[in-house]
């Protein structure tokens, strides 16, 4: 259990240095669009980062995923969030434990649906409200993103090519699970993603 939490610590490490190069790098450009990309990135690799810094904290290979969530969210809240705009980024609930190998891309998931409701749900509003809802039945774990913003034109994203939502598809799908997304005044993301028997008891 040391040598696995040591392990999850250097690569915490590692990839808080490839963060950090990435950021160096965004100072040198000119482009606003390529600025962003790595920007985005470095909210990826951050988020993946988080994971490894919770699981070297915990005594077995595994996580309660909410702490992950609160600290995602304060993450990318404080890399998107302008100084004069008013957005609220709670999370609630619970998922219990979580193995490292789902745990991981889910908090990617999370990341990239934080980020969308931060650049797309308030385009001409200050100030918001951003939802993080955390469920656990059966053996199923349960991540809502929802937000109080100006919702979207279902049919205007089919074939969408925003990069964000094609990784939490392609991750959902990796995971063997399903994501439904859903404008109902604000914009709903949910995903399902399944957790096997053995870690649903632990």
């Amino acid at each position: 259990d040391a040598t696995i939490r040591e392990i999850h610590h250097r690569v915490k490490n590692n990839l808080q240095t490839i963060a950090s190069l990435l950021r160096l790098q965004g100072r040198r450009l000119r482009s606003e669009e390529a600025k962003s990309a790595l920007q985005e990135s470095v909210l990826r690799i951050g988020s993946i980062a988080l994971v490894h810094e919770t699981l070297s904290e915990q005594p077995t290979d595994v996580a309660e995923f909410g702490e992950i969530a609160r600290r995602i969210s304060r993450m990318v809240g404080e890399g998107l969030v302008l100084p004069e705009r008013e957005i609220d980024v709670k999370v609630a609930g619970s998922t219990g434990s979580v193995p490292s190998d789902i745990a991981t891309p889910l908090a990617v998931i999370l990341t990239e649906l934080l980020q969308n409701a931060i650049e797309h749900a308030f385009p001409h509003s200050s100030s918001g409200t951003i939802s993080v809802e955390l469920g656990r039945a059966d053996e199923v774990v349960v991540v809502t993103v929802r937000d109080d913003g100006v919702g979207f034109d279902i049919a205007s994203m089919d074939g969408s090519g925003r990069l964000g939502l094609q990784i939490v598809r392609t991750l959902v799908d990796e995971l063997g699970g399903r994501f439904n997304i859903v404008s109902d005044g604000g914009t709903r993301a949910e995903v399902i993603v399944p957790i096997s028997r053995s870690v649903s008891e632990a």
